[in-house]
């Protein structure tokens, strides 16, 4: 089997903070943005397509990840094939809290496939800078299950077939309510659920971990309205298959080549939303209160 981890803006953020020395939830926040400040957005999703995306981006200011709350960011993105089409602008909202490092997400919709720019308006207080444009690509079509479409029946292992939950999960402190579904038992129950593929002991973003913590606090919440089910990435023995780059099957049914991902689904299996890299409580709240009717 290939390699399945493609390397991410998300990736080299973290790169980043490693680099810096910091790691972890607790990484300390860019406070401020000096005036002549070199500073460089980092796109970190690794599959855009045509409709409607979560965008999410990281900036880096003089080398180190910022996760400012306080940070602004208006992009605009133009169609290079078509430099006189209208952009298209949107906001980039903070969602970094709890993360280890800073995600600031917006959601722009492209009418057409091919190589697109971005540009950053960065503001803090009265302070704002212009960075220098990047450069992505937007398909056609993507691989990983689209919002609006079917969500795929995988049968996730449970704790029906592995009894023992340190077979079953990374997570060093496990909720056993995560594996009492199989995917495909979600969507027989035709009941909303929340399904996040993710591999806490082993992820290559950081991410995995401040993620779970968040779907255990979601699952606290809507737990009479919502299934919520955690999918390891890799089989047991974990480090074994690390070393293989050997993923459960519900991954490669998914088509799934980062981690984390998390998907919002409805009662009739329909996926609603999806979320690659990491998430909080601000930004999939909304959503689940949706789902369940609430």
């Amino acid at each position: 089997m290939r390699p399945i981890f493609r390397s991410t803006g998300l990736l080299a953020l973290l790169a980043l903070l490693a680099a810096c020395g910091t790691a972890g939830p607790a990484a300390a926040p860019t406070a401020n943005m000096p005036a002549g400040a070199t500073m460089q957005l980092v796109i970190a999703a690794s599959e855009l397509v045509v409709g409607a995306n979560r965008f999410p981006v990281g900036l880096v200011v003089r080398g180190t990840p910022s996760n400012d709350q306080q940070i602004g960011i208006r992009l605009t993105f133009r169609p290079v094939q078509d430099p006189a089409a209208a952009p298209i602008e949107a906001d980039a909202l903070y969602r970094g809290q709890g993360l280890p490092v800073g995600i600031y997400v917006a959601e722009p919709s492209f009418p057409q496939p091919g190589d697109w720019t971005v540009t950053a308006l960065v503001k803090r207080g009265d302070e704002q800078t212009f960075l220098t444009p990047m450069r992505f690509s937007v398909l056609e079509k993507g691989a990983t299950p689209a919002v609006g479409s079917p969500a795929i029946a995988s049968k996730s292992k449970t704790l029906k077939d592995v009894p023992d939950i340190t077979q079953l999960t990374s997570d060093i402190e496990p909720d056993p309510e995560l594996y009492q579904l199989s995917i495909a038992d979600a969507l027989a129950a035709k009941k909303p659920f929340l399904v996040a593929f993710s591999t806490p002991g082993y992820c290559k973003t950081a991410m995995c971990g401040p993620n779970i913590k968040v779907i255990k606090q979601l699952k606290g919440q809507f737990r009479d309205k919502i299934n919520f089910i955690h999918v390891e990435v890799y089989p047991y023995p974990f480090s074994d298959s690390v070393a293989a780059g050997t993923l459960v099957d519900a991954m490669q049914e998914w088509r799934l080549e980062t981690e984390p991902w998390a998907f919002v689904v409805d009662g009739s299996g329909t996926i609603k939303a999806k979320y690659e890299g990491g998430i909080t409580l601000a930004e999939l709240e909304p959503e689940l209160k949706q789902v369940a009717g609430s």
